[in-house]
């Protein structure tokens, strides 16, 4: 049969064995062996629950331990205890379980009768009573009254001691103590310096890096933005009326649209709204309406200062204004300004990165993070749909941007964090699993390739209390005592307390057994 021994530590618990059970071959043998502080498997129940798995999977099953308590529980589960591996051995025997003693043989008692006349003093024999090959005194009696006495200060005597005995029995048995204790603790922190990589693929404690990834996004969108420049813009043309005078002795036709100008200051130009013809003869005159070709004040021109015809028609006509023209005018408009397009440029940009970010973020596994600092923006394409100084109300930018940046593996620094506070645990402490923290990671130096960051890990441990041991230290030992006993053996937050029930010599019991141990985390 083969034998498969299995090396259980603490923390451990039954349920711990019974997960451990599928390691071994049905019809096999199961042996584990038990760390010192079992308080675990010093439960009937659990035990039971355990030997149940066993037989279900067709294994038998032993523990080897030397504490009393779980013995004697692993004896009423019926499974077998062993002060060593080597003790384990030879054949295994499964304790007998209590309650299943045969039952008694039922037969009829069988008389003897001796001679009643037995000895000098006239004493009459007592009846044997043979049942089930057990032989019992069933009584007798004396005939007579010399030194009855005796006989009942033997009795008596008889008596007493029984009482004696059972009341120091129940000096020792009956009291029962529960020792409340709760460890101190500790707070232990340990930093680390890591190294995020990129190209590597696991955590490396050993060289303290962690992987690290590049990750891009690409985004584009379209802004506006109302402009804020003014300037003045022309809103009519001035108009007015102007005499041709004919310096020849024919008939000249002057066009529709034909220019002329000012001779004085900026040369304002003029053109004919309608064709006209000019009779012939020289002085011959006629007049004809104008407008100016460009709008504005400008075309606002004094008495007798249009005097020039552009063309041909210079040779044979002059031409004056005798009034003045009017109606040319302006208005105040908006027009574009190189901040208008700085300000939408910050405005589209900062949306966009923000876009970008949210697309890098999606892109990370589990366990990463892209630290901000790691993130740059580039710009791809820029567009505006308006020019600076060009007139118009809103201005428009179409940008397109690449984010790129560094997604570093936070879940394996963690990892690495707490392995260091584990290797610094101060030696006999237990660390608290449920107290571990792991700090914010600080990212201290950013390369092309390497980001340096800095890791926290901390947690509280304690030295923990073994219940056997307390047992055996508070065995007998006086009330009074008992407090200050533990507080100097044991490194305690508080004062333990100490219930005894019943209290007859104001001492702790006799037996470690008596003595329950609880320990409560504080």
């Amino acid at each position: 049969m083969t034998l498969h021994t299995i090396q259980l530590h603490n923390p451990t618990s039954p349920a711990a064995a019974k997960a451990a059970l599928n390691q071994a071959e049905s019809g096999g043998q199961v042996l584990f062996v038990l760390p010192e502080d079992v308080d675990a498997f010093a439960n009937e129940v659990r035990l039971q629950l355990l030997r149940r798995e066993a037989d279900q999977r067709g294994v038998q099953v032993a523990l080897v331990t030397e504490d009393a308590d779980v013995c004697d529980f692993a004896s009423r589960a019926r499974i077998p205890t062993f002060a060593s591996e080597q003790k384990a051995q030879g054949r295994w025997r499964y304790p007998k379980p209590l309650g299943d003693l045969p039952p008694p043989t039922i037969a009829r008692p069988v008389v003897v009768q001796p001679p009643h006349e037995v000895g000098r003093q006239g004493l009459i024999a007592p009846e044997i009573v043979s049942t089930g090959g057990k032989t019992l005194l069933a009584g007798y009696t004396r005939q007579g009254r010399d030194h009855w006495y005796l006989a009942w200060m033997g009795y008596l005597l008889i008596i007493v001691a029984v009482l004696f005995l059972v009341g120091i029995l129940a000096l020792i048995l009956v009291p029962q103590a529960t020792v409340t204790v709760v460890p101190a603790k500790s707070r232990t922190v340990s930093s680390i310096e890591l190294a995020a990589q990129i190209g590597i693929d696991d955590p490396d404690f050993l060289n303290a890096v962690i992987p690290a990834r590049a990750v891009q996004a690409r985004v584009e969108g379209f802004d506006y933005t109302q402009t804020t420049g003014a300037d003045d813009a022309s809103l009519g043309s001035a108009t007015g009326v102007v005499t041709f005078i004919n310096q020849t002795n024919r008939e000249i036709i002057v066009p529709q649209n034909t220019v002329m100008r000012t001779a004085t200051g900026n040369n304002v130009r003029f053109r004919t709204i309608e064709e006209i013809i000019v009779p012939a003869g020289v002085g011959q005159q006629i007049s004809a309406p104008i407008e100016a070709v460009e709008a504005g004040r400008e075309g606002n021109v004094p008495a007798f200062t249009i005097s020039e015809i552009e063309g041909p028609l210079n040779v044979s006509l002059r031409v004056s204004n005798q009034a003045p023209t009017a109606g040319g005018t302006v208005e105040t408009v908006a027009v574009v300004t190189q901040a208008d397009k700085e300000r939408v440029r910050g405005q589209l940009q900062g949306d966009l990165q923000l876009q970008a970010y949210s697309k890098l973020a999606e892109s990370l596994q589990q366990g990463e993070v892209i630290p901000p600092e790691t993130v740059s923006t580039y710009t791809l394409a820029e567009t505006y749909d308006r020019f600076a100084g060009e007139q118009a109300e809103q201005l428009g930018l179409q940008l397109q941007l690449l984010a790129r940046g560094t997604a570093i593996d936070v879940a394996g620094a963690d990892q690495l964090a707490e392995r260091t506070l584990r290797q610094n645990i101060p030696s006999g402490h237990f660390l608290l699993e449920e107290t571990i923290q792991i700090g914010q990671p600080t990212f201290t130096r950013f390369t092309a390739d390497t980001i340096d960051i800095t890791l926290t890990a901390s947690g509280d441990t304690l030295v923990p209390v073994r219940t056997g041991e307390v047992r055996s230290l508070l065995a007998g030992v006086p009330m009074d005592e008992a407090e200050s006993l533990l507080l100097r053996e044991l490194d305690l937050a508080t004062t333990p307390e100490i219930f005894l029930e019943p209290n007859w010599l104001n001492r702790l019991p006799y037996i470690p057994t008596r003595i329950t141990v609880r320990v409560i985390e504080g």
